[in-house]
């Protein structure tokens, strides 16, 4: 079995820093487009590397739903910012379909650490339940934009989920060298 669970993981998180700098500087609308390929880039990743966990299932049982469908759910929001922001749209609406997968990270951290999946339950609903305080927190920080706390407690809590993210994906990618390091495709 190939996964590519630590590149995912990777990828999202570096969305997660993009989003919380976006959310931190408040560009004005004439200097959003520049974000724009960032988004792409996490979207893209996080895109192709969701879809083949979602539908052909390479990682044990449950992990597949835990991990591959709030990944592509969030890849298609970073997507739609990456489109909004280059035509030079509203990014509202990315945001509240955003807000939705905000609530898929919380329902599914909290349930992680409730069933004792992965190897370190606590961590990982950490990640997962600030993921989606920032994603939630993206709609009202971009609909009330000239109210910075709520801007700022968004990027702190996507700043979070990074952290964890990133901790996960490269211990992920440290184990993975080891467990293939003699594989040979068939």
């Amino acid at each position: 079995m190939i996964d590519f669970l630590a590149l995912m993981l990777v990828s999202l998180a570096a969305g997660f820093v993009v989003l919380a700098h976006y959310l931190y500087v408040n560009p004005d609308h004439d200097e959003r487009q520049s974000w724009a390929s960032a988004f792409f880039a996490a979207g893209l990743i996080g895109t192709l590397t969701s879809v083949p966990i979602v539908i052909g299932w390479p990682l044990p049982g449950a992990y597949n739903i835990a991990f591959g469908e709030p990944a592509l759910f969030l890849s298609v929001a970073f997507l739609g910012a990456a489109a909004a922001l280059a035509f030079k749209w509203e990014p509202l609406f990315p945001a509240l379909f955003g807000f939705f997968g905000g609530i898929i990270a919380i329902v599914v951290g909290i349930r992680i650490m409730d069933l004792g999946m992965t190897q370190e339950p606590a961590l990982t609903m950490i990640g997962y339940v600030s993921a989606g305080i920032g994603g939630c927190l993206t709609l009202p920080a971009i609909n009330w934009r000239h109210v910075r706390w709520i801007a700022l407690t968004a990027a702190v809590a996507l700043g979070i989920a990074a952290a964890v993210f990133l901790l996960t994906g490269y211990e992920a990618y440290w184990g993975h060298l080891v467990q293939f390091a003699k594989y040979a495709p068939k």
